[in-house]
């Protein structure tokens, strides 16, 4: 034992006979042990204080992640320092001294460290503007994934593969970056669709509407939109342009290959073409009498023609018919006694307005007395319509059918409830989606007062309604017919 003592007595001599001038001073190597230990003590407690910071205590102050982490590590690394500063005091150490280090410590940074130094400015930059946040889905070049991470010298995005992109900080401030959660909660997709030059536009646009609609992870508000982009070599060229949830973009390709594969079957089952590439071929100083044309030297390469032969592309689509369970939302809107005398461009407005709202078997549409405020046609199921009050069915509509054009025009209540026999799919056209129709398209409005106008029985009707549940206005008591309805639907853009 004596002699373990005496050999650790002579290496800690050894170590105290090592010095090292700093400054004015000089440090014994066990000295610089010593500190080495203590900076090694802090810098753990400071990590373990730094998380107790961002988990528990500032998390009931600051909600959001990435200022917590910079307040987190000002707090406890600046505490480390110094309570680091002063264990150096209380040891006999000059700390005016450091003022040396500091010097060669900043020419350091500034000559070798100056990306690490790039880096922890811009972090701090990221995380205080928020323009960044964990959760966000961004593009950045190539890397489209969302933010798992944000630190004070780089950002972790996660990639749909799984895997993880760890990009320094200073790329995110200084390069081009689109963030999908910016300001908005929803993103824009597009389709590019091609069809036959033959095709009936309405009856496209109508098609691409309805896909849309019938997919679960597009949004109804905005409403998809079907874009005419203009006349191709041999094709229409449509662009459909759909919006998602931004939380939804890390499975945008899901919704799109979704919505694709919904495209191609109403495209197909209306016997609406989806063409290849044309090109035709004319033969000039063709020889008018009927001759075998050879385009090699092969007698199997031989190709017949005559004088009125033309090559071209051969693809012939299949004489589909349409379904009987297929509805064209376009001719039912036309059996609408109000709008039967729209033009295709008009009729077109409306099935771009419109949504497709489902119901469940006895659920409720709507009741007697509640705001009118969308119209109806049904593409599937049946519904019943009765007054509660009377305890009487009055009709039961299948799919084909429409209710509630007066009520969406007119703004009266409704005068029945509607229920579901079954489950239905329903096609509707809400009030405000209506109004602003009527506000973009004025001639639209003028129209449809004039088909109004053709029904004055049912309109008496209507207003008799209004008047005995106190709802009409007096000055809408003795007014015309033609003249009340205008000044209803004014009332209605107005609002």
């Amino acid at each position: 034992m004596r002699n373990l003592q005496t050999f650790l007595n002579n290496i800690i001599n050894i170590l105290e006979s090592i010095k090292f001038p700093v400054g004015k001073n000089e440090i014994t190597l066990i000295y610089l042990l010593q500190v080495i230990a203590y900076l090694i003590i802090i810098l753990v407690l400071a990590s373990y204080f730094n998380r107790i910071l961002r988990q528990k205590i500032l998390k009931k102050i600051i909600s959001e992640f990435g200022i917590r982490y910079v307040f987190a590590s000002i707090i406890s690394y600046g505490l480390g320092a110094f309570c680091f500063i002063i264990i150096l005091q209380i040891t006999g150490f000059n700390v005016s001294t450091l003022a040396f280090l500091g010097g060669g410590v900043g020419i350091g940074i500034g000559l070798g460290l100056q990306g690490i130094t790039k880096n922890l400015v811009s972090g701090l930059s990221v995380l205080l503007e928020r323009k960044i946040k964990i959760g966000h889905f961004i593009k950045f070049k190539d890397v489209e994934g969302y933010v798992t991470e944000i630190s004070t010298r780089s950002a972790t995005v996660k990639l749909e593969n799984g895997s993880s992109v760890i990009i320094p900080n200073r790329n995110l401030i200084e390069s081009e970056l689109t963030n999908y959660h910016y300001k908005t909660d929803h993103a824009r997709l597009s389709l590019f669709i091609r069809v036959d030059y033959n095709s009936d536009l309405l009856l496209v646009t109508e098609t691409l509407l309805i896909c849309a609609y019938s997919e679960t992870n597009i949004l109804k508000i905005p409403p998809p939109q079907a874009i005419f982009k203009g006349f191709g070599d041999s094709c229409l060229d449509f662009e459909l342009w759909i919006w998602i949830n931004s939380d939804n973009m890390g499975i945008r390709f899901e919704v799109l290959s979704s919505l694709y594969f919904s495209i191609e079957y109403h495209l197909r089952e209306r016997n609406i073409r989806i063409p290849l590439a044309q090109r035709e071929l004319w033969l000039r100083n063709f020889n008018r009498t009927n001759e075998t044309f050879s385009f090699s030297t092969t007698q199997q390469d031989l190709i017949p023609s005559t004088n009125s032969d033309r090559i071209e592309n051969n693809y012939q689509s299949e004489n589909i018919s349409t379904s009987s369970t297929l509805f064209s939302i376009t001719k039912l809107l036309a059996k609408v006694e109000y709008f039967k005398t729209l033009n295709d461009l008009q009729i077109r407005k409306l099935i771009e307005i419109g949504t497709l709202k489902e119901i469940k078997k006895s659920e409720i549409l709507f009741k007697e007395n509640d705001p009118g405020d969308a119209f109806y046609i049904i593409l599937s199921g049946s519904v019943e319509i009765f007054t509660e009050t009377l305890k009487k069915t009055l009709a039961v509509l299948q799919k084909g059918d429409f209710f509630g054009e007066l009520a969406l025009m007119l703004g009266i209540p409704r005068t029945a409830t509607v229920k579901a026999i079954q489950d239905t799919v329903l096609f509707s056209i809400n009030n405000k989606q209506f109004d602003q129709l009527l506000k973009n398209y004025p001639e639209l409005c003028e129209r449809i007062v004039e088909e109004l106008g053709k029904n004055e029985d049912e309109l008496e009707k209507r207003r008799e309604e209004l008047r005995e549940k106190g709802l009409l206005k007096p000055e809408e008591q003795d007014s015309n017919i033609i003249l009340w309805v205008r000044q209803r639907l004014q009332s209605l853009l107005s609002s």
